[in-house]
């Protein structure tokens, strides 16, 4: 039976009730099933199938002990990934899935399946990797593993725990599967037939994800399962997946080899006017997940934001900053981009946030255009390089990435050089034309700065890190972001940045920028723009006349 067909008949006869987002996919998939460049052949996922259903038992209550029979969406994923094959090489199309699910879907107990699968089915000498985020996050998966190992005479009997140097391995055919996380201190080594990364929206950067590619180099058939709910990790791994799989769906980006999944809602409203759509993010619910669960969570989420935040990202895979965020992450988050060459000879207003010596320092321009009320922000980042190693480890966002990018500069040494501030600054009039009629500071530790900029010519205006004095600029920016006004060419530091601040209120309702939960959780970028606000409002007449 062609699984892919039978669950994509069940869904346009209304049966199943699956989003936007994966109902484009699958009209793709059907649609290759008769494109000449392809052949579809089903036996190699029947294989698999076959295997998990035969030899495979649950290990968690209220299954434990039961056959693990697929569900037919798990059918239907796993015959697609292994049954494409390329015409012209005879070889496997996809070499990536990237799976997309809400929790307590029997994600944990699908990829275990998959990789003893593997790991039997496989050519002798190979390794199977289940990877993670934490060494704790990928023991659960291993121990998955090997609790479905040892629920089966069969597959016991030709295998060998290893757990105490972190893998399986059969003495007949040297397969092995092992563990591998971010915190592992060697990532290299290995020999990767099929590698599953389970919860990977913690993922700051991919260097797991890396680690498992680079070691299948040598495979004509290598394949990886990156399997997820969605997170409040903003700019880490699972955003930059995501988005390159959104950009797949849209035709932007043409990939053959990679298979999006995604188990996702079409808004927020439904979620709370029809029960019969959380199954677009919960394949398994009334099966495995139940109805009663996501109803009391429901309940509780219409009176407290921590509850909301956490079902709408973990129980229907809708991005969510961090609970106590100023903005959520649909109001803050805008993948709009533009070409700085469309923004050449304009004026603009500055704002810096310089910090103390050791941490980030942000520099931001506002551009506004004609008879317009959209910003074009532009934003540039700086920090010493002998701190960036430390700052990626405690901050837990990849500064290295961000640098290769060009949107942070490093200083020399320990400390930061304000004067690439201002060669910034300069940088844009001189390449660009973009001219800062004024530019917002914090007084605070920027005396010798302020000197050389005023000595080049530029207009120096002091906006006092207050809650009178930043309010009404950051309610503005705030009104701006929910209203999409504010294109900051998707800039991941920016959204990082918005995502980590917190609104302080004061018995007037008056706000200002302070930092979510952590010391960690940088706001510069943050402040840096509402100091440019402030200063726009401060000089908006002028500023539009001269435009």
């Amino acid at each position: 039976m062609n699984y892919l067909v039978e669950y994509y008949h069940e869904i346009e006869k209304g049966n199943i009730l699956v989003g936007e987002e994966l109902k484009k996919q699958l009209d793709t998939l059907i649609l290759d099933l008769e494109n000449p460049r392809y052949i579809f052949d089903e036996k190699p996922g029947n294989l698999r199938i076959n295997f998990i259903e035969t030899f495979c038992k649950h290990t968690k209550s209220p299954f434990n002990g039961m056959p693990f029979i697929l569900e037919l969406w798990e059918k239907a994923i796993i015959q697609t990934a292994y049954g494409f094959k390329i015409v012209d090489t005879d070889l496997r199309r996809f070499n990536e899935v990237i799976l997309l699910i809400a929790r307590k879907n029997g994600k944990t107990t699908f990829v275990a399946g998959l990789d003893i699968a593997e790991f039997f089915l496989s050519r002798g000498g190979v390794d199977i990797i289940c990877a993670s985020n934490t060494t704790e996050q990928a023991n659960i998966l291993f121990e998955e593993i090997n609790n479905m190992r040892e629920q089966s005479p069969s597959l016991s009997k030709e295998t060998r725990s290893k757990k105490n140097i972190f893998y399986i391995y059969s003495p007949k055919t040297k397969n092995k599967i092992k563990k591998l996380s971010a915190q592992s201190r060697n990532k290299d080594g290995y020999n990767i037939e099929v590698g599953c990364i389970d919860e990977v929206h913690e993922m700051t950067d991919s260097k797991v994800y890396d680690a498992i590619k680079q070691s299948q180099s040598t495979k004509k058939e290598p394949l990886i399962f990156i399997i997820t709910t969605e997170g409040t990790t903003v700019g880490g791994f699972l955003d930059s997946k995501l988005d390159y799989s959104r950009k797949m769906l849209k035709g932007e980006i043409q990939d053959e080899r990679v298979l999006p999944w995604l188990y996702t809602q079409d808004s927020v409203n439904e979620i709370y006017e029809d029960k019969k759509t959380w199954q677009k993010s919960n394949p398994s619910i009334g099966v495995v997940k139940l109805n009663s669960y996501l109803e009391d969570v429901m309940n509780k989420s219409k009176h407290d934001l921590s509850t909301r935040v956490t079902m709408l990202c973990k129980d229907f895979n809708i991005k969510q900053a961090d609970s106590g965020s100023w903005l959520n992450f649909d109001d803050l988050n805008n993948d709009e981009t533009y070409n700085i060459d469309d923004l050449r000879d304009s004026y603009a207003i500055g704002g810096v946030d310089l910090s103390s010596t050791t941490d980030l320092t942000a520099a931001i321009l506002v551009i506004q255009k004609k008879e317009s009320n959209k910003k074009y922000i532009l934003a540039h980042f700086f920090m010493p390089s002998e701190v960036l190693q430390k700052r990626i480890t405690e901050d837990n966002v990849p500064y290295d990435i961000w640098v290769k990018r060009g949107l942070v500069t490093l200083t020399e040494g320990n400390q930061n050089d304000f004067s690439l501030v201002t060669q910034w600054f300069m940088k844009m009039i001189q390449t660009y034309g973009i001219r800062p009629l004024w530019v917002g500071f914090d007084p605070w530790n920027s005396q010798y700065w302020i000197k050389e900029m005023e000595d080049l010519g530029f207009n120096m205006e002091k906006v006092r890190q207050g809650i009178y004095s930043l309010s009404e600029p950051m309610k503005q920016l705030e009104a701006d972001l929910k209203n999409s006004l504010v294109n900051y060419n998707n800039n991941p530091i920016l959204k990082w940045c918005l995502a980590n601040t917190q609104a302080k209120v004061d018995l007037n309702g008056n706000i200002q920028p302070s930092k979510l939960n952590s010391k960690y959780k940088r706001i510069d970028g943050t402040v840096a723009l509402i100091i440019a606000y402030a200063v726009l409002n401060r000089y908006k007449l002028d500023y539009e006349n001269m435009l």
